[in-house]
């Protein structure tokens, strides 16, 4: 029996050595492709101007002041920097939940769907390649100076109406996807101040 079994490795040692170099090759090929991968890194900073972005510009014929909330995304290597080297393909940022914070407490999800933040200038969804090493800014909402209103900038407003005008604290659930890159999210916390003249906020970890 032993021999037989011998007789038949040694007859077929040309295939087991091609299939053993098939794996080798794929194997590589597989961990060269995962350390190629980029680590996306979501952030926010409520004490940053970066972050907490004011303008002042007309809108119908009349000079307002906007405050900006917005996040970041970097592509980083996926073990610290390093690798990663690809960069990020196809990066969006989304907004995936907005909770009203009652007595402490986060309630039912008023967006139900999630949609995509706009990458400045306003108004553009279009997906972004991020080099490695590279950040890009979203908005994810304003507010007019003055006013007690809740502008997300979002496609559509639709179906926002009942937190629009909050005159409270809303936690946001944002996250950031890329093609080639695992999905991250981040969770912040942010009021409309009394005297109507910026956000007040703060990331929640979760």
């Amino acid at each position: 029996m032993l021999k037989r079994v011998l007789v038949f490795l040694y007859s077929n040692v040309s295939l087991f050595g091609g299939m053993l170099g098939a794996l080798t090759t794929l194997a590589l090929l597989w961990v060269g492709k995962f350390l190629t991968r980029p680590r996306l890194v979501l952030s926010f900073d409520g004490n940053s101007d970066a972050y907490m972005a004011t303008s002042t510009h007309s809108e119908g014929g009349q000079q307002v002041t906007r405050k900006y909330l917005r996040v970041s995304l970097t592509a980083s290597g996926l073990i610290r920097n390093s690798f990663g080297s690809a960069g990020a393909a196809n990066c969006l940022i989304y907004i995936t939940a907005i909770q009203p914070v009652v007595n402490g407490r986060a309630c039912n999800d008023q967006l139900h769907d999630g949609r995509t933040v706009s990458w400045p200038p306003n108004k553009s969804f279009a997906p972004r390649h991020i080099p490695r090493g590279i950040t890009m800014f979203a908005n994810v909402v304003t507010m007019k100076e003055g006013h007690l209103g809740w502008d997300f900038q979002v496609p559509d407003q639709y179906g926002l109406h009942s937190v629009r005008s909050h005159p409270g604290i809303l936690l946001l659930r944002i996250t950031a996807t890329a093609e080639n890159a695992d999905p991250v999210s981040i969770h912040i916390e942010a009021s409309i101040k009394a005297d109507k003249s910026g956000f007040q906020t703060r990331l929640v970890g979760r």
